[in-house]
């Protein structure tokens, strides 16, 4: 972390984070054992756990490498693993911006006969294509929710 940096937390890693949140969460618990904001305590806790690295858990990558395992075949899985959801996050952050809900994918899968989230996760092609699919709906501007209003 960046001591001096008016946010500490800019660079710190999601380990640092995960344990600032736990030591926030923790903040927020009275005497007693309740939480004073018990909404921003759960909140921040989710978040915590989301962020940790999931490494001391049996059989995860980091173990078995730990355990003498070679490290390409045990970390490579999860890169493709984080790739495709990185590529879901980002997705519904782009139908989100643009305006779109779930029911205006129906359109896609009509003129496909797929499901348009299949296609993000399928590949780094089929991400490119929502996104372009993204784009021409949100252009054409006649989707499904913006029907309803």
């Amino acid at each position: 972390m960046i001591k001096d940096h008016p946010n500490p937390y800019i660079q710190a890693s999601l380990r640092e984070l995960s344990a600032a949140l736990d030591r926030c969460a923790g903040q927020l618990q009275t005497a007693n054992g309740t939480f004073e904001r018990q909404d921003m305590a759960h909140l921040l806790l989710a978040t915590a756990k989301r962020l940790a690295p999931k490494d001391k858990r049996r059989g995860e990558p980091a173990n078995r490498v730990r355990a003498d395992a070679d490290v390409l075949p045990e970390f490579w899985p999860r890169y493709e693993l984080e790739k495709r959801a990185m590529r879901w996050h980002l997705f519904h952050q782009a139908t989100e911006a643009a305006g779109l809900t779930p029911a205006d994918f129906d359109a896609y899968f009509t003129l496909t006969g797929r499901p348009l989230a299949d296609r993000v996760l399928e590949s780094e092609d089929g991400y490119r294509e929502a996104l372009d699919w993204i784009e021409e709906a949100r252009r054409v501007g006649d989707w499904a929710s913006r029907q309803v209003e």
